[in-house]
């Protein structure tokens, strides 16, 4: 009976410590959350203590199976899983970080078939808060952008109009100043000042911004002004 004991917490370990995983991945939408990361860390689990049972029953036997064995099959085989979670479009990629989670709680999954609890918990909490913090992280300090300055010539003098598009984009929107006007071909121009601040690398959000404003009515020309084109102005 306290082999069974054994046994059955062992999978219930597996199963919470990679439904952790998996929380947190549900929490930001991902495409394998809660259930998928369970379910992994369990049935890996499950293969180690089968591989366990495999060796001790065939041991007496005089064979000596190698218990590692089915714990190897599963390192490369979860590799098919984390690819359907991976999506390509539009020149980025998305899903890595849960594809390498799957990954992750499959090796979890093992050290708790095996009965190897300190590793297992150990990895589960390091894995968490990577998972957790490691975004804010990136966005801060890895992933972070200058502040880009675009200088917009337009007859339209309304900011709170550029204002509210860059935040539609997601965009983060440092300033915004009217800088003058002037009359050509018999129509006012009015020169605006945008600085806006992506805060990723993923410029996509970016460029979109400046096709919106070149094709706002009203747009005469929309420019990306360097360091010192506020003193040109």
């Amino acid at each position: 009976m306290e082999i069974y004991l054994e046994q059955a917490a062992r999978l219930v370990l597996a199963m919470i410590l990679s439904g952790l995983i998996g929380f947190e991945r549900a929490s930001k939408s991902r495409a394998a959350g809660l259930r998928t990361h369970a379910l992994v860390g369990t049935a890996s689990a499950l293969v180690m203590l089968t591989s366990e049972y495999i060796f001790f029953h065939y041991l007496p036997l005089g064979a000596a199976p190698d218990p590692a064995r089915l714990g190897a099959q599963i390192i490369s085989g979860i590799g098919f899983l984390g690819a359907g979670t991976i999506i390509q479009g539009r020149g980025s990629v998305k899903g890595l970080t849960t594809a390498a989670s799957l990954w992750g709680v499959g090796t979890i999954g093992i050290a708790c078939g095996i009965g190897f609890y300190y590793g297992a918990v150990l990895a589960t909490m390091l894995v968490y808060v990577l998972l957790r913090f490691a975004t804010r992280l990136e966005s801060e300090w890895v992933n972070r952008v200058e502040t880009k300055r675009l200088f917009i010539q337009t007859k339209n003098p309304d900011l709170d109009i550029y204002r509210s598009m860059a935040l539609q984009q997601d965009i983060f929107v440092e300033d915004v100043q009217y800088v003058g006007s002037d009359v050509v071909e018999d129509s006012k121009i009015h020169y605006i000042l945008l600085m806006v601040s992506p805060r990723q690398k993923n410029m996509e959000k970016y460029y979109k911004l400046l096709t919106k404003l070149s094709s706002m009515e009203g747009t005469v020309k929309v420019k990306v002004a360097g360091d010192n084109a506020q003193d040109d102005l």
